[in-house]
């Protein structure tokens, strides 16, 4: 029944079948309902700054967003942030911050789930990249029996599992989680297991992984393109051919903004040289949302406390305006 809902109560835009894969012109834009959820935690990484990245982005929210519902839940309590966890993490601390991602991530995906029930389109604004797990797995409950893509912009795989991974920090192992492999707890979010078929998911901008990672995506066939190929081809190739791959099913966008080159985005936990530039990216990306066929929009990974002269929060802005075909004017 509540599948049944989601599918009336989308208001979809109509657009020439010639612009499937193209962005769209600005005079093609329409206003739609989104809900800005901010995920204040760090649980999943090594230093946990990012805990901090959802307040700070809402703090400089653009006049256009304003229009939009928002809400922003902060998960460390009255706590200090660590900002240089051991690695690997001692197994009983590992489980206590895989116990906080957990709690994280079960509310995160009823809330992500609501929203599409209720015709909005999420923007979930991290946070470490451990909320993949309740994003996803919300929009995955709005689905039901219905299969959904996901675009993963990210320099790194995310793809571990606890028998894989060499910090045990669960913002290395949400893809894995999101396929099926890992936790029962994790995986099994929501009752449903796997959430995402390997046929329908498509990394972009990897440079930087282990080999157990690595291992489980090949066995799994899994759609990677490595940053030396997306220098080759050029991004608008290359997510050219992620949309041709994806087809007319739905399907949403998750964006860790170590993806781009620190030099760009200096404001993350885990910085990786020669990555994405903005203007390279841009025209691809722009007016996505506008898709009938997109579902949500995820940013993760913004660490205010290593940011230079507010260029990551300004660049968090650039893509949600791009992807959302919205007006970034001045704060």
């Amino acid at each position: 029944m509540e599948t049944s809902q989601f599918h009336t109560k989308f208001t979809f835009i109509t657009h020439n079948q010639d612009k499937r894969y193209k962005s769209y012109a600005a005079e093609d834009m329409k206003v739609r309902e989104w809900h800005i959820i901010g995920v204040g935690t760090g649980w999943g990484a090594r230093n946990m700054g990012t805990a901090d990245g959802p307040k700070v982005l809402l703090d400089n929210i653009p006049p256009y967003f304003q229009q939009f519902s928002n809400s922003h839940t902060y998960w460390h309590g009255q706590g200090p942030l660590n900002f240089s966890n051991p690695m690997p993490l001692p197994l009983e601390q590992a489980k206590v911050h895989a116990d906080h991602v957990l709690k994280m991530a079960t509310s995160l995906s009823a809330d992500v789930k609501r929203c599409l029930l209720e015709g909005s389109l999420p923007l979930i604004l991290g946070g470490d990249h451990s909320t993949a797990i309740g994003t996803w797995s919300g929009v995955k409950a709005a689905l039901g029996s219905e299969d959904m893509g996901l675009i993963w912009i990210d320099a790194h795989m995310d793809a571990h599992t606890p028998e894989t991974s060499p910090s045990l920090n669960v913002h290395g192992m949400p893809l894995a989680a999101l396929l099926g492999q890992g936790e029962d707890r994790f995986t099994n979010l929501e009752g449903i297991c796997p959430k995402l078929k390997p046929e329908n998911l498509c990394l972009i901008g990897i440079r930087s992984f282990e080999e157990g990672e690595e291992d489980l995506l090949a066995h799994l066939g899994v759609q990677v393109y490595f940053m030396k190929e997306v220098e080759e081809k050029g991004f608008a190739a290359v997510f050219q051919e992620v949309r041709s791959k994806l087809g007319t099913r739905r399907f949403g966008l998750s964006i860790d903004v170590d993806a781009f080159d620190p030099q760009e985005a200096p404001g993350t936990g885990t910085r990786e040289a020669f990555g994405l530039w903005f203007k390279d990216a841009k025209n691809a990306l722009y007016g996505l949302a506008q898709d009938p066929a997109f579902l949500a929009l995820e940013i993760t990974e913004f660490n205010p406390h290593r940011d230079l002269n507010n260029k990551t929060c300004q660049l968090v802005w650039d893509l949600v305006a791009t992807v959302t075909g919205g007006t970034h004017g001045e704060k």
